[in-house]
């Protein structure tokens, strides 16, 4: 693997459930010396992949606990090294009094994603399935489960791997004719004329990964929806009414809202981060003014905003409204709140400049059903495909350069300088290995499994 830190060869040990008390914990045991670490602690090597009920001691031989201990060895393993479980009761302290005898006879403290990337070195894994277990645990939707759950199992790999086998076959070809090619002739004309076709139907293809990844981006973090309005038109109700939880505080004084406010929510399987924000109005008081500065920097970055209005008072004009507001006037969806003050019933309508409209009283939860609706087919718009992958920023990234390095706007743009189109051919391979790991480097790798559990 070119440039890429060999395979650690010391003994690693974390625990790898959750902190807290429970019903069961466990501890993960993984290197050369996992053999001889768990004889000491249980007596005995138990059977390989068999669960063996086996008492626990500390460095003194003082019983710990009796759990199940399941010895993995290498290199049919999750790390491909010898690796070793203990599943004890979920108390912190014998977690912690077992972690500290494993250490006490040669084990060393894992680091954050290090037994994944001890997978991914040892070959288990490429880079996108090794990506891909954090993605499964950090899943927050079923869409999102279902992305990472392909990724782990190498869609998104062979993806990929197909694009860059083509990309060799082509760079191959192309730099023969540097070698060996006779460009006067009307044959090397067609063999150029064929590589650039080949290059292009390549393009195609990346670009339409580049569109499925773009979705998935939006699976992995989440869509952001932001609640916006004057002061008191319902934006806090309507955000503990969406969210189920009295996540904001609602109260009858302007201004209660100061900064903003976040909630998940599962929309249809869209994982959405729903935020509130200070009222906007006309406002001296410093720390107000600081709010509404922040809410319309939520809204720029919003990929819906909910305008709250109140049904009970006059819609201010388009033209009064901040610059945020009206760039954003095709990602609005306008709620007029409120609506039971003035006799309406709930619905959906689309207003005069053909933007969404939604009435419904948020204290009721009437006319919620509606809105989720509305939210979701909006949001859909941009996140839906029938593929989904579970994309991160250097994802996207690599796929971008990659599209940009084979994009040739003719076939004289390809054909003019062949050394040149073979050296972009050749950084476009290479942006694409570096998605899998082929090519990777130790602070790459220092990045991404960095931002794993401990034990994982």
């Amino acid at each position: 693997m070119a440039d890429s830190p060999q395979a650690a060869v010391s003994t690693i040990a974390a625990i790898a459930t959750p902190p807290g008390p429970g019903a069961i914990g466990v501890l993960r045991l993984t290197g050369p010396q996992s053999a001889r670490i768990t004889q000491a602690v249980v007596g005995r090597v138990p059977p390989a992949r068999q669960a063996t009920l086996l008492p626990m001691h500390d460095a003194d031989g003082v019983l710990l606990d009796r759990g199940l201990v399941l010895y993995f060895p290498g290199p049919a393993s999750y790390t491909g090294e010898d690796l070793v479980e203990f599943h004890t009761h979920g108390s912190p302290a014998i977690l912690a009094a077992l972690l500290q005898s494993l250490y006490a006879r040669g084990a060393s403290a894992a680091r954050p994603g290090e037994f994944t990337e001890r997978a991914f070195l040892n070959g288990k894994l490429d880079l996108l399935q090794a990506e891909a277990v954090a993605d499964l645990i950090s899943a927050g939707t079923e869409q999102a489960l279902k992305a990472a759950n392909l990724a782990m199992a190498g869609h998104f790999s062979r993806a990929i791997e197909s694009i860059a086998q083509r990309l060799v076959e082509v760079r191959a070809l192309l730099e023969a004719s540097i070698d060996f090619g006779d460009e006067s002739s009307v044959e090397e004309s067609h063999h150029i004329e064929s590589l650039h076709v080949g290059t292009s139907e390549l393009r195609e293809e990346i670009s339409s990964l580049l569109r499925n990844a773009r979705h998935g981006a939006l699976l992995a973090r989440g869509q952001r929806v932001v609640l916006c309005g004057p002061p008191n038109v319902g934006k806090s109700t309507l955000m503990n009414a969406l969210s189920g939880s009295a996540r904001a505080i609602v109260s009858a004084q302007p201004g209660t809202t100061r900064d903003v406010l976040t909630a998940e929510l599962d929309l249809g399987g869209m994982l959405v981060t729903l935020t509130d924000t200070a009222g906007l109005h006309e406002v001296d008081e410093e720390i107000e003014q600081e709010g509404i500065r922040r809410a319309l920097a939520a809204v720029a970055e919003a990929d819906l905003v909910l305008l709250v209005h109140d049904a009970t008072k006059e819609r201010e004009a388009l033209s009064n409204q901040p610059a945020a507001l009206r760039e954003a006037a095709d990602r609005i969806i306008h709620v007029r709140n409120k609506i039971d003050l003035v006799g309406e019933t709930p619905g959906q309508c689309q207003n005069a400049a053909g933007q969404v409209e939604v009435s419904i009283t948020a204290r009721d939860e009437h006319g919620l059903e509606v809105l989720r609706t509305c939210m979701h087919q909006a949001l859909a718009q941009e996140a839906e495909t029938d593929t989904p992958l579970l994309a991160r920023e250097r994802h996207l990234r690599a796929l971008m350069e990659a599209e940009a390095l084979v994009r040739f706007q003719d076939l004289g743009d390809f054909s003019a300088d062949v050394v040149e189109t073979a050296e972009r051919l050749r950084l476009a391979h290479r942006a694409l290995t570096e998605l899998t790991g082929e090519f990777t480097t130790e602070d790459m790798l220092g990045e991404i499994f960095g931002r794993f559990c401990i034990g994982k």
